[in-house]
């Protein structure tokens, strides 16, 4: 079995070197899960799709930053793990995704314009928290109104979850992760936490409202008195870097059997980990350039 594996950053590179480590720790985890059972290709941007023809299976992890996971992922013909393209599109736009799930889950108010304070001004193109600032200016202060290409969003003051989902005939939770934020922008997971049936249900419901979301997905929600989804990731999320470690069990042979039609089986965690993005002198998983990430345990299940 040949499987291609492309991480944008890892494969390409990445100037932001906050974004690359997580995309280079994405890469590493799933480049030693795939190997333990299949040979594993990876390619610069030129041979792009020369190798995807000659793959039994590919899977991309890219930003959603100017649609890259959307432009890469449908230049896949067949064997794609991952999300449809159809279905990137609308989750890498926050408006779009707002817009597919507000009837189905919970959701925080999001509008074009400014909104009563406390809000969330948030690009609608964008990965991993950048360009996101809290907002207390009344809107009839706005006159210039929102930057272009964002939207805004109720502010909603609780605590940071991931649930990592896999889609398929049915959605398998696979674990629900507290995300640990520096000014709304990633900065490490917590894998698992503890959370209410709740969470997962809404989780859940936003994926369903989604068409075309496939293999790995991150649903992003803030825990207040309700669970609120605030992003759909359709695509592998840094919180995967935990999965193996965490629950004993290899991420990326639950990718090829969720394809083939195969049943999840139900995970138990091991053992309580934390993944924190660290000086790269701190770090003891990757580096890239001056950011690294550290695992440490936290406990045993």
């Amino acid at each position: 079995m040949r499987i291609f594996l492309f991480e944008y950053a890892a494969c390409l590179g990445c100037e932001n070197e906050s974004i690359a480590v997580e995309g280079l720790g994405m890469f590493n985890a799933l480049y030693r899960g795939f190997s333990s059972f299949s040979e594993v290709v990876t390619a610069q941007s030129l041979e792009f799709e020369e190798v995807i023809e000659k793959a039994d299976y590919s899977i991309v992890i890219a930003p959603e930053d100017d649609f890259l996971l959307y432009s890469l992922t449908k230049k896949i013909k067949a064997g794609n793990l991952g999300s449809r393209p159809a279905a990137i599109v609308i989750a890498s736009d926050k408006w779009l995704t707002y817009q597919a799930i507000k009837r189905k889950a919970n959701t925080p108010k999001t509008t074009l314009k400014p909104s009563e304070p406390p809000f969330v001004v948030k690009p609608r193109v964008s990965c991993g928290g950048r360009g996101i600032r809290l907002c207390l200016t009344p809107p009839e202060e706005m006159s210039d109104g929102l930057p272009e290409g964002c939207m805004a969003q109720e502010y909603i003051n609780g605590k940071h979850l991931s649930v990592s989902l896999m889609v398929g005939d049915s959605v398998k939770v696979l674990s629900v992760n507290e995300q640990l934020t520096r000014r709304f922008e990633y900065a490490g997971s917590i894998t698992p936490c503890n959370y209410d049936a709740e969470v997962t249900e809404e989780a859940i419901k936003a994926v369903e409202a989604v068409k075309g979301l496939f293999g790995y997905v991150g649903v992003d929600i803030v825990l207040a008195e309700h669970p609120y989804v605030v992003d759909i990731n359709p695509r592998v999320t840094t919180s995967a870097i935990l999965l193996d470690k965490a629950y004993g069990i290899n991420l990326a042979e639950l990718m090829v059997r969720n394809y083939e039609g195969k049943e999840i089986p139900e995970l138990k965690p091991r053992r309580k980990l934390i993944l924190k993005k660290v000086r790269a002198e701190e770090a003891n998983f990757v580096k890239a350039g001056d950011y690294g990430l550290r695992l440490e345990v936290d406990g045993y299940g």
